[in-house]
């Protein structure tokens, strides 16, 4: 704890004037406390005492003042009884004043020169009220502005509401049928991956598949139109006399050429797959090598 516990009490004997001093746990942090309130203490004292001798040296101008306006006005054969009671009550006027405005004496340069400042602490006053009324007119300003919002806002709020009670019943409609789509989109989901399990555990052919079909048909359709001109050019040589080469694979491909046509009007396009289109494309190629014979 080092000296400072002997200056702490030498500070505590002093402070309690001879008492007994209260007992207290001697340890670190309280002689640290003790020690920053005594060095506190002393910082005031030694203020207080600054200030006293300052009063003191005050006091001590204004009584010299005073003796020397004593000796003038004995001089001048006057004194405060021979004052009238106008005369009296001018001087504690002027007294008075001059504890306001806080000034050292009573001379005219001292009162002017607090006059003065006195302005100045008036004209920054009334520029702080001019800019506070300015600040209160924009606040109030803005204040209207906020109410006008505030009451669009409630009375949209209120139509809002209106819509929303009347549209209750279809939104909890739309809410029922969201959660059955998603429940019944979850259930396709899980049947879709078991069947793609099951073709693949089976070894399906692609070739059977939806879009394998699709594609299937859109080429058949695709042979259908090259053959329509075809046909027309068919009948046209059909009927001119055949040459005795191979007369009888003209009637061949011919037949093949019908058996296709009943072929595709007997099935649907969507399920013809594969195979009819590779029977359509054989035809179609056996058939111009005929024509080539011609």
């Amino acid at each position: 704890m080092g000296p400072g516990i002997w200056k702490v009490q030498m500070w505590l004997e002093k402070m309690f004037a001879g008492d007994d001093v209260p007992e207290f746990e001697l340890n670190a942090s309280n002689i640290t406390l003790l020690y920053n309130l005594m060095k506190c203490n002393e910082q005031a004292d030694k203020d207080t005492q600054v200030l006293v001798e300052d009063y003191q040296l005050k006091a001590e101008e204004y009584n010299i003042e005073a003796r020397r306006c004593e000796g003038v006005l004995k001089k001048m054969n006057l004194s405060i009884a021979s004052l009238s009671q106008a005369g009296v009550i001018s001087l504690r006027v002027i007294a008075n004043l001059a504890l306001i405005l806080q000034v050292r004496d009573t001379t005219d340069t001292s009162f002017l020169l607090a006059m003065r400042h006195l302005e100045d602490e008036i004209y920054k006053v009334e520029e702080a009220r001019i800019k506070e009324e300015r600040n209160l007119q924009t606040l109030i300003d803005k204040i209207k502005v906020a109410m006008v919002k505030q009451s669009h806002l409630k009375k949209a709020m209120e139509v809002l509401e209106q819509k929303a009670a009347c549209q209750q019943p279809e939104t909890e409609k739309r809410t029922k049928d969201i959660h059955f789509i998603r429940s019944k989109a979850k259930e396709y989901k899980d049947k879709i991956k078991q069947m793609q399990t099951t073709l693949h555990t089976l070894k399906v052919d692609p070739s059977i598949y939806h879009h394998s079909l699709v594609k299937s048909s859109k080429e058949l359709e695709k042979l259908q139109e090259e053959l329509s001109p075809l046909q027309v050019k068919l009948q046209t040589y059909s009927s001119l006399p055949p040459k005795s080469v191979q007369p009888e694979r003209l009637d061949r491909k011919a037949t093949d050429l019908n058996f296709l046509n009943r072929y595709t009007c007997i099935y649907p396009s969507s399920s013809r797959g594969a195979i009819e289109s590779n029977m359509a494309t054989k035809c179609f190629y056996e058939f111009m090598s005929a024509l080539s014979w011609f």
